[in-house]
């Protein structure tokens, strides 16, 4: 049992930041940067980010697998952190100031964003599934273990909205009647704000968990992989022999895709669908905060009153609730019209509950994932908390992809104009945007409520893997 002080929990959970960069950009403005401002079209902009997944896909599994098997003096996962800090930073810059020769190309302007997000998401799994799999290291206990997640899960939340929600406030104001959403040098300053963010918070964590290098160095020193490169392949396909891995995967992919096309549209559908202004959106990623400040002093009582596989299936069980009622009740006209109060209360409260549910979800999966891997070195004696936590990273950006892959061909399919104003969408483009985010994001849902439902994972039976753990190494 490894109790950890709330100072090093903080340093550790800070490491999540770089993340939630990543995400409230892809959420909040990478889809209508391009598309709306730059005017490049919905489906190569899918395309871009579908090419990306394809290397995550090569690239994920690859530095896991690499993280688990490095050996310095560092131990095997700050000297991966160190080096992907400053260039994910970096590749934010790049995103967001794109050069003046490839604007008014769709050719050239579909390039840079190749590049970009490229560079975006190789730098992040560099940097973020050493940091991940540390977190499964630090402890072996089952509710600290649930509590270093709950505060990493929470600190990228806070992250996550904060940031778009100051800068939507302070830089994409409207000036002299043009809304600053439209504006191309506004979204050059949030990706140095952007880089800032990243660079500090990644050098906060690497600082703050070096007191874990002899800890973490002990856990590695536990795992016996497979010599070579062939060994290497086969010590990662071997962690797909766990079925409960399998179930978690199922599980990410498809609960990710809902969150993936959600997030790929959010900044469309709060423009065009809701209608609401800059400081309402603004004001609507507080549902957010509202939802962390809620829901992290309450996992401790929930994890000592249900175990995390249950957490795990009523959170998806209300998601699909909060999904199912929601958009299409603005489709069936029983909502009240856009840009009254109670309109924006709704979609405030509807925001707030998901937010709680999603980083409930995210906490006891997290979890769970530390405890298969105490199961799986049972099993195997090998120690692959990079390879786990590379695939559960994977399932999250190829989700995000995902989302972008749907995202961008129905701005084109439906028709949505780039530069329309908001309340000038056309009927037919709010409607099929409308049924993507309703009933078809509601359908994907079935499927993680039926997985969580079937894992097969608990405190007694983690408490009988590290019992035997502790034997094995004493014997």
């Amino acid at each position: 049992m490894n109790k950890i002080g709330f100072k090093a929990k903080f340093a550790y959970g800070v490491g999540s930041m770089p993340y939630a960069v990543k995400d409230a950009a892809f959420s909040a403005f990478v889809l209508f940067f391009y598309t709306q401002v730059l005017g490049l079209s919905g489906s190569l902009t899918g395309l871009a980010i579908f090419i990306s997944v394809l290397w995550d896909a090569v690239s994920d599994p690859m530095i896991g697998a690499w993280s688990d098997r490095l050996k310095t003096r560092w131990g095997r996962r700050h000297p991966m952190m160190v080096a992907g800090a400053i260039p994910l930073g970096l590749s934010f810059v790049m995103l967001f100031s794109p050069a003046d020769f490839v604007l008014g190309s769709q050719i050239r302007l579909f390039a840079w964003l190749l590049l970009s997000v490229l560079m975006v998401r190789t730098f992040l799994t560099v940097f973020y599934i050493p940091q991940n799999a540390m977190g499964a290291e630090m402890s072996d206990d089952y509710h600290e273990r649930t509590a270093i997640v709950n505060i990493r899960t929470n600190l990228g939340w806070i992250a996550g909205v904060t940031l778009p929600a100051i800068c939507l406030t302070l830089l994409f104001t409207s000036t002299d009647g043009v809304d600053g959403r439209f504006v191309i040098e506004n979204y050059t300053v949030y990706g140095w704000v952007s880089f800032f963010t990243v660079v500090i918070a990644a050098g906060i964590c690497i600082v703050g968990t070096m007191q874990f290098i002899p800890r973490l160095m002990e856990v590695a020193g536990r795992n016996t992989p497979t010599p070579g490169f062939l060994g290497m392949l086969s010590d990662t396909i071997g962690t797909l022999k766990n079925i409960n891995f399998r179930r978690i995967m199922i599980f990410e992919v498809a609960v990710g895709a809902t969150m993936g096309i959600q997030g790929a549209l959010n900044m469309i559908v709060w423009t065009y669908f809701w209608e609401l202004s800059t400081e309402q959106v603004s004001l609507l990623m507080m549902a957010s905060l509202a939802a962390v400040i809620c829901v992290y002093p309450s996992m401790s009582w929930l994890g000592r009153r249900w175990e995390k596989h249950q957490l795990l299936t009523y959170a998806v069980a209300g998601l699909f609730i909060n999904t199912a009622w929601f958009v299409p009740g603005r489709l069936l006209g029983l909502l009240p019209e856009n840009g009254t109060v109670f309109l924006f209360v709704l979609v405030f409260a509807q925001a707030l509950i998901g937010t709680a549910l999603t980083i409930i979800r995210s906490v006891n999966l997290h979890s769970i994932m530390a405890d298969i891997a105490d199961e799986h070195e049972l099993e195997t004696g090998r120690r692959q908390e990079g390879v786990f936590f590379s695939a559960s990273t994977f399932a999250l950006k190829f989700v995000m992809g995902f989302g972008y892959m749907v995202g961008g061909p129905l701005l084109d399919i439906v028709g949505l104009q780039s530069g329309v104003a908001p309340g000038e969408a056309s009927e037919s483009a709010l409607f099929g945007i409308g049924v993507v985010i309703g009933p078809v994001m509601t359908a994907f849902l079935l499927i993680p409520w039926w997985m969580s439902a079937r894992l097969d994972v608990s405190r007694e039976q983690l408490d009988k893997v590290q019992l035997s753990l502790a034997q094995r190494q004493q014997g």
